[in-house]
């Protein structure tokens, strides 16, 4: 039933598109990237090479997700309980306007549990990767999503807020539809909730 509720909220939508300057979205109708692959896209105009700021938040300190930028680098927070997974360009990204990727392909692995590889992609040329066996099963967070900034306490390791200094157009979410979820422990989770 908890499953069927947060559905009925998203409407089984699988693409998303957020603009700058919205307000807080609370976890229930955010993008649901539990246990499956997606791309986060963020289109920018970097004004400065140390730009810095987030693209995208959702979550806390206990945990979530942050897309954002540090000292002109981009970065991808994946917060799993406290344990923070980053991915970091080497370079600096230069100014002028760019496409920002951070892609997450979900695979079973031939011990038959679930990893992740979660990879940076600037103008469409990827820049960085990591492979994690920690994704995010059960929850992301009760927390929701900020597009811009960072409100609360902050998901990564910076200052909440942590606005963006360059100019963010937009940012979309698209997710593959290999979603596969712990349904009781779904259940267990918004029980305890």
């Amino acid at each position: 039933r908890f499953a069927e509720n947060a559905e009925r909220h998203r409407g089984g939508r699988t693409y998303y598109t957020f603009w700058p300057g919205m307000g807080h979205l609370p976890s229930d109708v955010a993008p649901d990237l539990r246990s499956r692959s997606y791309l986060i896209t963020a289109l920018v105009d970097i004004l400065s090479s140390v730009d810095e700021g987030v693209l995208v938040a959702h979550g806390d300190a206990t945990g979530g997700y942050s897309f954002y930028m540090e000292k002109g680098h981009l970065v991808h927070d994946l917060n799993v309980g406290g344990q923070h997974q980053l991915v970091i360009s080497p370079e600096v990204i230069e100014p002028g306007h760019h496409e920002l990727q951070f892609r997450m392909q979900r695979y079973v692995s031939d011990s038959g549990g679930t990893k992740g590889v979660a990879s940076l992609w600037v103008d469409a040329v990827e820049v960085a990767r990591m492979e994690t066996d920690r994704i995010f099963w059960l929850m992301i967070s009760w927390s929701g999503l900020d597009v811009g900034f960072d409100r609360g306490t902050a998901v990564g390791n910076y200052a909440s807020p942590y606005p963006f200094t360059g100019k963010l157009l937009k940012v979309t979410v698209d997710l593959d539809v290999d979603q596969e979820l712990d349904h009781d422990g779904v259940g267990r989770i918004e029980m305890a909730r």
